[in-house]
């Protein structure tokens, strides 16, 4: 693992979240910029870089190997939602907040952060494994995840219309072409990764714009927020690498299942929060003190589990 690609990896996210807070202070962007920039990330820029991931033509792990990664990720998602249900009595949550915590437990930025931090670590060649995660993290968060915000009180129901989300979409495309070992044609894939490099910087963007709108001293005093990042980002890839590492005996698997575990909490947050009247500040106060955090927290895991 490259520790130092990692770190430089970290503190460049950190630095383009400090633009978007500027930025955002001196009034070159607000909440609209963030709903507009939040479509764009989501429908256009996140699904290139999901297809880029596959183009690069390197398969590290076998196709069975992939399958088992697989399994790992949806099984992950099981496991979060049903230790979240725990989270609101630990951390005393208010009613009208405990969805909005048990989301920024359950779901990290693993298509944001994720594949800037996984090639840091691994290479182009491990990027694709990213997109196994995006597409657990589509099916979850656009039907489970939304209905943390939108209706935390009410029967959870499966939405059938998530299958048309964009990300959901090009992660099917990309695992097509990986099994199937189908090339698209170089410029082809140099337009898709082009488009797709604007993931990572429009996202710490839009959180340090979010940042911005926020009194800090809010931010930083909610202990609540601490705890969780706690669990989420210690806790939980401390006991994933202990129990996965019995059945996942190649170091590049079992990294990739971890490394996702030790993400900061999802940008999506923030943008659902936006589009079914959730609350927003928290929202945001969680992704931010979680990536903040993250830029220790995950080198400093990833030398104590694998150096």
């Amino acid at each position: 693992m490259n520790y130092s690609a990692l770190v430089n990896k970290m503190i460049v996210l950190f630095l383009t979240l400090a633009v978007g807070y500027l930025a955002a202070r001196r009034k070159l962007m607000n909440e609209d910029t963030n709903r507009h920039l939040s479509r764009l990330l989501v429908n256009v820029a996140n699904p290139m870089l999901i297809l880029a991931s596959v183009l690069k033509g390197e398969h590290p792990l076998s196709n069975v190997q992939v399958l088992q990664l697989t399994l790992v990720a949806a099984c992950g998602y099981f496991v979060l939602i049903a230790l979240s249900f725990l989270l609101p009595k630990l951390l005393r949550v208010p009613a009208d907040r405990a969805g909005t915590y048990r989301f920024l437990f359950i779901f990290s930025n693993v298509g944001f952060v994720g594949y800037p931090i996984v090639q840091a670590l691994f290479g182009d060649g491990a990027m694709f494994y990213v997109t196994i995660y995006v597409m657990a993290f589509q099916l979850f968060v656009w039907s489970y995840g939304v209905h943390l915000i939108a209706d935390p009180g009410a029967k959870f129901q499966f939405r059938w219309d998530i299958l048309k989300r964009p990300c959901l979409i090009a992660a099917v495309l990309a695992y097509t072409l990986y099994f199937t070992g189908l090339q698209l044609p170089a410029v082809i894939g140099q337009a898709v990764s082009y488009v797709g490099d604007l993931t990572s910087p429009i996202s710490m963007l839009i959180i340090g714009c979010a940042l911005a709108q926020m009194k800090l001293s809010r931010v930083f005093s909610n202990w609540r927020l601490y705890v969780l990042a706690a669990i989420k980002m210690i806790a939980i890839p401390i006991a994933a690498f202990y129990s996965l590492r019995p059945f996942l005996h190649d170091q590049l698997l079992l990294g990739i299942a971890v490394i996702m575990l030790c993400m900061p909490s999802a940008t999506n947050t923030t943008i659902i929060s936006y589009e079914y009247g959730g609350d927003g500040e928290l929202a945001s106060s969680g992704i931010f003190l979680t990536t903040l955090l993250s830029i220790a927290s995950i080198p400093a895991l990833m030398y104590l589990l694998f150096r």
